[in-house]
């Protein structure tokens, strides 16, 4: 009987994915509404933000299991944040 459930879910679910991707809603698929409505939803910026974090957080990650201790640290200042903190040692001399 289980079998018989997960064969049922499982064709239901391939038939919903196949439905988003190819089945057409007012000449648009589902996937396509979704994608459009995201895209006026969400702000670029903090898509943006979060996708920088996150790969911040990986390649730490990545030099954490690793175990590289000898290399230097990346590099987290921007141009501009780096240009102002310039501005300001030199106002202090």
């Amino acid at each position: 009987m289980n079998a018989l459930k997960f064969i049922v879910w499982t064709c239901c679910a391939v038939g919903l994915g196949v439905f988003l991707a190819s089945g057409k809603v007012d000449g648009r698929t589902p996937l396509n509404h979704m994608e459009r409505a995201w895209s006026r939803s969400v702000s670029p910026s903090t898509v943006d933000r979060l996708k920088d974090g996150l790969e911040d957080a990986y390649e730490d990650a990545k030099d954490a299991v690793a175990g590289n201790k000898d290399s230097s640290p990346r590099e987290r200042i921007s141009a501009e944040d780096r240009e102002a903190v310039n501005r300001i040692i030199a106002k202090k001399k």
